[in-house]
């Protein structure tokens, strides 16, 4: 009956499928042991070039330069070799010490910069929205932003609390000037739903409208913004007909909500 059983040709295939998975199970396991140890002698002979390059530097450098320019280099992280700095701080720690962190700079690029030493001289908001944004060289003179501002006028509204708006909104006109967006002429922002508007000539946002004519004429009756002429509320609605060439827009649906369109926290 056992003769039976093995001769039955199931029984056959499924031992053979049993020693391939077996057979392949070992065989992987060695090649997973094999290439694991080879990665430990290549780490061992790393560290060990990394040894012998800072005894050879120890016997060679007997004396510390302090000129001016040195001293200078190694306060600003942007003006020197920043592989070279991390290289020689990893060189001093024993073995036992290296984490893979440790490891991964030692062998980072010349040229390489983190992001943390890239912004180390960029002015950045003391409102926290990051650095400046670069100024466009035929931006406005008259717009100029309040980070450009001299101390005494920078100080003048700081006393009001007034510079984070100035801030926000002249960084939604650099943003919009970047875009093509450049007929402003000014800029303001609303208390009431601190939204930015920016003002441009002969257009008016409207907070206020009311209908006329049994709901036929529809008029500004509280406005903002910039026109060549003096537009006054009691002349619309005496004449009850809005003024030729002027824009009126409705100031809940424009403008711009600047942590939205700055993407800002």
């Amino acid at each position: 009956m056992f003769r039976d059983i093995l001769s039955s040709r199931a029984i056959q295939v499924g031992i053979a499928f049993f020693m391939m998975v077996v057979g392949g199970s070992l065989l992987y396991s060695w090649h997973v042991r094999h290439n694991s140890a080879a990665e430990m002698e290549r780490t061992d002979q790393s560290l060990q070039k990394l040894r012998n390059k800072k005894e050879t530097r120890t016997t060679q450098d007997t004396t510390v330069p302090t000129d001016t320019e040195t001293l200078k280099s190694a306060e600003t992280p942007m003006e020197t070799d920043n592989t070279q700095m991390r290289t020689e701080e990893t060189d001093v720690l024993p073995k036992e010490a290296l984490d893979p962190i440790n490891l991964a700079d030692a062998f980072l690029p010349e040229d390489f910069v983190s992001d943390e030493e890239a912004f180390d001289d960029v002015p950045v908001s003391p409102f926290g929205f990051g650095p400046y944004p670069e100024v466009p060289e035929d931006f406005p003179e008259n717009l100029l932003p309040s980070w450009t501002w001299s101390e005494d006028k920078r100080q003048r509204y700081a006393d009001a609390g007034r510079l984070m708006n100035f801030e926000l909104m002249h960084r939604v006109l650099i943003k919009l000037w970047n875009q093509g967006d450049r007929d402003f002429i000014g800029v303001k922002r609303s208390e009431q739903n601190g939204k930015v508007y920016p003002i441009y000539q002969n257009v008016m946002y409207v907070w206020t409208w009311v209908e006329r004519q049994n709901g036929a004429v529809r008029l500004p009756a509280s406005f903002f913004g910039s026109s060549q002429e003096n537009i006054h509320v009691l002349d619309i609605m005496k004449q009850e007909r809005v003024p030729n060439g002027i824009t009126f827009l409705d100031a809940d649906v424009e403008g711009y909500d600047p942590y939205e369109f700055l993407n800002l926290q």
